[in-house]
């Protein structure tokens, strides 16, 4: 079930990349200490160093000069390249690409790692990732039709007292409507309008309003 609300939070991310958010950026972007986890304790000395130097960098920069920020960022792509934990290496790099709108490379590389293993999340960020990387519209429907065949399912075997089922719901309405289907605009709208939860209801309504964006945009 956070799959649910992984699905709300893919699309603020993306909606703030539009807004060419500086503060969005900056999170993304944003190195957080590294812990003794299994992950890190696996990273070899080399991998660890890489790492340990980028996020020293990320750490220094001032992303109140954004044109610098990209810059130095872009510029460390090489080095990382280097990583040879594939988990850790597409992680910076995908931080990269989506920090600096490099929408392309983030589609391509979104697309390797749906392939490497499965899930929503990254179906979700590979649609979302069509529209920003300006993939034809065929495909960026063909890939919300199978987004809500993914949720539909998850759906059926979800129980409705669910916590998380409302966003379910959203989702799938959302994905359908997002896959070329017109009516599925009205039952968005309608289901808004039944929503009780003032903070599920404006979460509802923001990600109506950059959907009503998106698809406008292949008209």
């Amino acid at each position: 079930m956070k799959f649910f609300l992984t699905f709300l939070a893919v699309f603020f991310i993306f909606g703030n990349t539009a807004c060419s958010s500086n503060e969005h950026n900056t999170r993304h972007t944003e190195a957080k200490p590294i812990k003794d986890s299994d992950a890190t304790l696996n990273l070899s000395i080399e991998d660890q160093t890489i790492i340990k130097k980028y996020k020293d960098t990320i750490h220094n920069l001032n992303f109140r000069e954004r044109e610098h920020a990209n810059q130095v960022m872009k510029n460390s792509l090489p080095e990382i390249s280097k990583i040879k934990n594939d988990h850790e290496r597409e992680k910076l790099q995908m931080q990269i690409y989506l920090a600096t709108a490099m929408y392309k490379e983030a589609y391509d590389l979104n697309g390797k790692m749906l392939k490497d293993a499965f899930s929503e999340a990254r179906l979700l960020t590979q649609c979302e990732l069509s529209f920003y990387a300006k993939r034809p519209k065929n495909e960026y429907e063909k890939c919300y039709a199978e987004l809500a065949l993914s949720l539909q399912q998850t759906l059926s075997d979800t129980p409705k007292n669910d916590p998380e089922y409302l966003y379910g719901e959203w989702g799938y309405l959302l994905a359908m409507y997002k896959a070329g289907h017109e009516e599925y605009k009205q039952k968005m709208k309608e289901f808004i309008h039944s929503t009780q939860d003032e903070t599920m209801k404006y979460q509802f309504e923001s990600s109506y309003e950059l959907a009503i964006e998106q698809v406008a945009s292949y008209k």
